[in-house]
């Protein structure tokens, strides 16, 4: 076998192939057509119904089977905490800040 023959048996096997491919597939025209129609309304109406179905049960899915909170194994106890540079920010005068002074409305000139 020269390399022209094996050339021409390929191109003669490629165009039986797309004969064959030809005739399975629709014309231009019908397929062109196809894609300018307009979508029916009720198909799209059926769809969203049919998505909002879904999205509804999985929620309701959701709700029910969503694990409940675990209670606190800790009892909560009135404590609290202090630090150990907390004697630092307790200064002399915070004393008398505590209190409001009072004033004698007599002794003012």
């Amino acid at each position: 076998m020269t390399p022209g023959e094996d050339e021409a048996r390929l191109r003669a096997a490629l165009a039986d192939a797309h004969r064959e491919d030809a005739r399975h597939l629709p014309g231009f025209e019908a397929t062109w057509a196809s894609a300018q129609r307009r979508p029916d309304r009720r198909t799209a109406w059926r769809w969203a119904v049919l998505s909002t179905a879904l999205v509804a049960a999985g929620v309701a899915t959701w709700l029910v089977a969503r694990p409940k909170p675990v209670p606190a194994a800790w009892p909560t106890v009135a404590t609290r905490w202090v630090g150990p540079t907390d004697f630092l920010l307790e200064t002399p005068d915070l004393v008398t800040l505590r209190s409001v002074p009072t004033l004698d409305p007599r002794g003012l000139p």
